[in-house]
């Protein structure tokens, strides 16, 4: 496999984003991790080896308050998350963008923005209604618990941005060729969220990938989904 180089992004006010990027043809692959995870998962590590094997750009980051990335998780709202994403795709150029769990949502939101920065938009167990009841998934002390045991406060400022992300007119804002793959036995976020989205999506170009058995993370169908999105319009 090629080897990667570092990426730095620097977004002022001493805030950056962090990530390995591999040189290669456009349009290149933009991997978006989820809440508590880091860029360098078993899904990112599968497409970097993916796009490596096709001679195609790829670029992982950690998303602000996740691994080597500045922030701190609980405090960086989602909206800025967003706002980073536009920003990375504006350094890198038209991409084809991935994003798993949160990922995919700060994708969505972000391919609805800058349609002219997404050339495909895949959504791997993307993270639908969690802004909206964001409140609810927090213990005594204002604390978020991940699937994997990780906990961590989620100030007031970030729950007030969550519930100002309309993510009901979200699909409809939706104009890029979109894939999206949710696992039938995912435990965290329901396959029916997904399937509701995917039938308000405007695009005219989309598919929906249901795997049974599947679960919230998808690594065992990894390569299956690469090969989905390289055969959607727009991916090549």
């Amino acid at each position: 496999m090629s080897s990667t180089r570092p990426f730095r992004l620097d977004l002022g006010n001493g805030e950056f984003v962090l990530g390995d990027e591999l040189p290669g043809t456009a349009p290149g692959y933009l991997f978006l991790h989820g809440l508590g995870s880091v860029r360098k998962g078993e899904k990112s590590t599968s497409l970097l080896a993916h796009a490596a094997a096709s001679g195609r750009a790829f670029l992982r980051i950690d998303l602000r308050g996740h691994g080597e990335s500045s922030g701190r998780i609980g405090r960086t709202m989602v909206s800025e998350l967003i706002c980073d994403v536009i920003a990375v795709l504006d350094r890198i150029g038209p991409s084809v963008v991935v994003g798993s769990s949160l990922g995919g949502l700060v994708g969505a939101y972000a391919a609805a923005a800058r349609p002219d920065r997404v050339r495909v938009l895949a959504l791997v167990a993307p993270a639908l209604g969690l802004l909206r009841h964001l409140d609810r998934r927090l213990d005594a002390h204002g604390r978020m618990w991940t699937s994997d045991g990780q906990g961590f406060r989620i100030e007031p400022e970030v729950l007030q941005d969550a519930k100002a992300l309309d993510e009901e007119a979200l699909p409809t804002r939706l104009s890029v060729p979109t894939l999206l793959v949710h696992g039938a036995a995912d435990d965290v976020v329901a396959p029916r969220a997904s399937e509701r989205f995917f039938a308000r999506i405007a695009a005219p170009h989309k598919q929906l990938w249901i795997v049974p058995g599947g679960d919230h993370r998808l690594n065992t169908v990894a390569e299956a989904i690469w090969q989905r999105l390289d055969a959607m319009p727009g991916a090549t």
